[in-house]
Order: C-alpha cells, then structure tokens, then sequence
C-alpha cells in the first residue's frame, strides 16, 4: 500500500491511502506543531518531529481504509530494544534536554555516536542522563573501567557537546527560526503567519514552490515583514545573559 502524510499545525499528522485518497490513520499525541515526518522504508513505522521538542515513533500496520484509525505510538522501551542491532542505528526516542534522558535514551545515544560498546556497562551502571553529563575522565577509567584512552576521550568530546546541548535548550522556542532552529538575527513574518529567519525563509521561497515550512499550504505571497517586535525581545534576552 502507498501511504501519503500531512503534518499540521493542530499537533496532528494525518495518513492517507496515496492511491484512493482514503484517510487511514490520525496521529494525534504530540503537544506542539508536527514539523517533521518520515516513513522508515522497510517497515509499517512513521517518525514524527514537534517543536514540543520531542520524536516519536509509530505503527501503522493494517491499514484498513478505514477513516479515523489511530496509530500506534511505540513505547520509549520497545524502540530502545532495537537499538544498535546489528551495529546499525535503529530509530529511537531523543529528548532534546539531556537532563530529561532516560537509561534507554543513553543507549540511543550512545549507538548514534558510534560507541555501542559502551551501551551494556552504562545500562549495568544505571546511567541516565544527569548521569551521563556529570562524567569525568577520571570517573570513566577508575568507577567505570574504560581502559581505552581514545575511547575516553572520544566520549568525553561528545559529552561536552551535550552540555553546549543542553545551554542551547533554554533558549525561548519563539526566538528559534522553525527552519534552522537557530536563534534569529533578523526576524521577519511570512504570509502563514508565522516567523523566521530571513535568509531561511526566503531560500525556502525559492526552493519548496511557495509553500509554508509549518503547514505545507501554498503562501499567498512571498512578500514578508520584519519582526521588529521579536527581534527587540531577542536582543533583551541576550543581553540578560
């Protein structure tokens, strides 16, 4: 079966039957706008992105043409059990504030960076991921007993990483351009309504036909204003920094 999907601004992601135009399934669990969707290829899985700063992971299996089916969202410990099969990353569920990590959120992590060797001694260790950003080189090779030095210097970078992370994570979500999902220089409306980052949206204009990156309709026109209103709160909130 060929399925089609529409993500929206009312915190749901639709599916539909590509060929009849039938809709199969409403997604309805996330709490902020549905920005990102993706099929995995090889099984009945969708992958759906808000800017409540979560992903979650969902089956679609037996799609009857039905109109209203729910899918269902996978649990965080069924998705972490799959990860790293095989040597390869499977699709799991990241937080994007570290401190907010469960043990399986490590395992995610650590398959994505490439250290699944670290997986089984950091679930033994019970390490979550308050944990997981307290870690020291020295805790690493005396409480853990990571002989390797690359090893530990491999993931005390990606520590450090998580930590600039985690900073970032407190920026307002309003200051964030939906697009780049980077703090906003120069702020300015689209006709959907909403704001972004200049640059972003106008290579967006140019390149996606016209369409809104938030709801995926048409734009009635690629004229946009600037938010001189945002743009001054921005550079409040810097400055309080």
């Amino acid at each position: 079966m060929c399925f089609s999907f529409h993500s929206s601004v009312d915190k749901t992601v639709t599916v539909y039957n590509a060929s009849q135009g039938v809709l199969l399934y409403t997604l309805n669990q996330h709490e902020r706008y549905v920005t990102a969707c993706a099929f995995a290829p090889a099984a009945s899985l969708i992958a759906t992105g808000s800017m409540d700063k979560t992903v979650n992971i969902w089956r679609v299996e037996g799609g009857s043409g039905e109109e209203g089916n729910e899918g269902e969202a996978l649990p965080d410990e069924t998705i972490a059990a799959s990860l790293c099969q095989g040597g390869k990353q499977q699709p799991g569920h990241l937080r994007l504030v570290v401190d907010d990590w469960e043990e399986d959120d490590v395992s995610a992590w650590l398959c994505a960076e490439g250290l699944e060797p670290l997986v089984r001694m950091f679930k033994d260790n019970n390490i979550d991921g308050s944990e997981l950003i307290r870690l020291s080189k020295e805790t690493l090779a005396t409480e853990l007993g990571i002989e390797s030095v690359g090893l530990r210097n491999k993931l005390i970078r990606k520590i450090e990483e998580l930590k600039t992370t985690l900073v970032s994570s407190d920026v307002p979500d309003e200051f964030l351009c939906p697009i780049t999902r980077e703090i906003m220089k120069d702020p300015v409306i689209a006709a959907d309504g909403f704001s972004y980052e200049r640059e972003a949206i106008e290579s967006w204009i140019n390149s996606k036909n016209r369409s809104s990156p938030m709801t995926n309709l048409p734009l009635q026109t690629t004229i946009v204003t600037p938010n001189r209103t945002l743009k001054m709160a921005i550079g409040r909130w810097k400055s309080s920094q």
